[in-house]
């Protein structure tokens, strides 16, 4: 079988500013993200969601006593592609920018924080998927994956 295409994750990582409540900036954030969808469809983004972290979510986690740090942003946002350029074709585009304008009421971006990594999925909808009959997986090897230039370009200014 031919090795999987890799697919690159960009996730932000926010917290709401100190006077939105839970469910103002959650409210903001689901109005925001219907709303940036169509932007990052027209662009080639493979996937793009949102995963909210309340104080629930974060008391549930702290009540299971796992030995890690809970991690207290109020929301993620996850983009996949394939290619950077998908990625800074989002963040050039004025819409774009004017929708992340509007984010400054309820978002402290002086906190938030980016992480850009590749996936392996090996379970789906409930099924073992990418995992070759002799039990190894179908991706390509580390030294490949890892195979990452820099981007020559920087994303647009579309935060200012």
């Amino acid at each position: 079988m031919a090795q999987l295409e890799r697919v690159l994750r960009l996730t932000g990582s926010y917290h709401r500013k100190k006077d939105v409540s839970e469910e103002e900036f959650h409210r903001f954030s689901r109005d925001h993200a219907v709303k940036c969808a169509k932007i990052h469809e027209k662009y080639g983004i493979l996937k793009y969601q949102i995963a909210c972290n309340s104080s629930t979510t974060q008391a549930l986690a702290q009540s299971l006593k796992i030995p890690y740090q809970v991690n207290t942003h109020d929301l993620e946002i996850e983009y996949y592609f394939k290619d950077i350029a998908s990625a800074l074709k989002v963040s050039n585009d004025e819409e774009f920018r004017e929708l992340h304008l509007e984010s400054e009421p309820f978002v402290d971006h002086d906190t938030a924080k980016i992480t850009l990594t590749w996936i392996e999925t090996y379970v789906e909808n409930g099924k073992m998927v990418n995992i070759n009959s002799t039990g190894e997986s179908d991706y390509a090897p580390f030294a490949e994956l890892a195979d990452i230039k820099e981007s020559e370009k920087a994303v647009g200014n579309y935060y200012k």
